[in-house]
């Protein structure tokens, strides 16, 4: 007689198949976000020509670049790589050849930080990260043009449950975001006394709306410094049980939405937010889904085996 344990619950439900609703809404929430973070990498000549606001090309630089711009090129090469990277994130988002399209987003993420690091910031390691997640997800079966043009020319629509371990998979990244992040945080004075907060919004290359901070605001802002601390810290703990992952959800959301509020920090608490869609319940997103009779064709999970475990219940 086996004993079921949350560690061994938690391991189990990796090999689980579930609802590939997750993926998708996954797919068009990241491709937005890698839409919205070329919206603010313009304009154009600013960024992307190699003789704009990047690192000195010299023949250390490397040979694909240094020989770009010998040849009057680079100019022509970051307009390829713009263009590109809208293309494979537009297709991302409104799902045409959805895997292609989440894997030349990858591609091309790794090439933008690779062609020019200076404009870049989190953001942009985040949206990779979670990229590379989606990789391995079928992330095309619903609310996707390709499911709406398999339905149209009555191609055969592949099985209606996924495998669950890319979700997981990204759980476990978000969740050693924040840990990473908060332990950072800790080696820092001014995180430990309470003033981190402060000294952000007094800082012109982040305050969102300069204004002058009253001195009875200081308490207030050193409570927020601490609880940020402690939301870091304990995220990956309080999100692994069902009854305080919807608490820990919700307080991630008031604190990224104040972070987009008060903070320029580009796109990143977009796509922070994006990264909280794992962390629902695979069999209640699905139901948000019409049935398979409409245009988008999504699978009858009622007609379907069930999910050999339940991740609803643990991380």
């Amino acid at each position: 007689m086996s004993v079921r344990t949350p560690p061994t619950e938690w391991l189990r439900s990796w090999w689980a198949e579930i609802p590939p609703h997750p993926y998708a809404l996954l797919r068009i929430a990241l491709g937005a976000g890698g839409l919205l973070a070329l919206v603010g990498l313009t304009p154009f000549e600013l960024y992307w020509p190699l003789d704009s606001l990047t690192p000195l090309v010299t023949p250390s630089s490397g040979w694909p670049k240094y020989w770009l711009v010998e040849h009057g090129l680079g100019t022509a090469a970051g307009w390829a790589l713009y263009l590109s990277l809208w293309v494979v994130f537009v297709a991302m988002t409104i799902g045409v050849f959805s895997e292609l399209a989440v894997l030349g987003a990858f591609v091309g993420q790794i090439l933008h930080a690779h062609w020019n690091t200076t404009p870049l910031s989190a953001a942009h390691q985040l949206e990779t990260v979670l990229v590379f997640c989606l990789l391995w997800a079928p992330t095309g079966r619903v609310w996707s043009v390709d499911q709406w043009w398999r339905k149209k020319t009555g191609a055969p629509a592949p099985s209606g449950l996924a495998p669950a371990w890319p979700m997981m998979l990204m759980r476990c990244q978000v969740a050693l975001i924040y840990l990473s992040s908060g332990l950072h945080k800790l080696a820092f004075s001014a995180w430990r006394d309470g003033s981190a907060v402060y000294w952000s919004l007094a800082l012109n290359d982040f305050h969102r709306i300069p204004w002058t901070i009253p001195p009875s605001a200081v308490p207030f802002l050193a409570i927020l410094a601490w609880g940020t601390l402690f939301f870091e810290l304990l995220f990956p703990v309080l999100v692994f049980f069902r009854r305080t992952r919807m608490a820990t959800l919700v307080a991630g959301i008031g604190l990224h939405l104040g972070l987009w509020a008060t903070l320029e920090l580009g796109p990143f608490s977009w796509i922070m937010l994006a990264s909280y869609i794992a962390f629902v319940d695979p069999e209640r997103l699905s139901k948000v889904s019409p049935s398979s009779d409409t245009r988008f064709g999504t699978p009858q999970l009622s007609t379907l085996p069930r999910a050999s475990t339940d991740t609803s219940d643990i991380m």
